[in-house]
């Protein structure tokens, strides 16, 4: 059994996220809002019955994976 107390993995440091971060969210955000609005209304259509996010929140998720994405490359 391998002894994980000597190397354990670095802590990283959480910083808030800074002015680039959020000059390539607010314009992802800004395409997000309607995608998911018509996602949304794609699920009334269909009848979908499985239980959604709220329109904002689903867009802000979206937003928020692509540019962690672009943002950790």
């Amino acid at each position: 059994m391998s002894d994980m107390t000597s190397n354990s993995p670095l802590a990283r440091n959480r910083r808030e996220p800074g002015l680039e971060y959020w000059m390539y969210f607010a314009p992802i955000l800004a395409v997000s809002v309607p995608l998911s609005a018509l996602r949304a209304a794609m699920a009334v259509v269909r009848s979908d019955a499985t239980p959604r996010p709220g329109i904002l929140a689903d867009a802000w998720t979206r937003a928020r994976d692509v540019t962690t994405t672009i943002c950790s490359v």
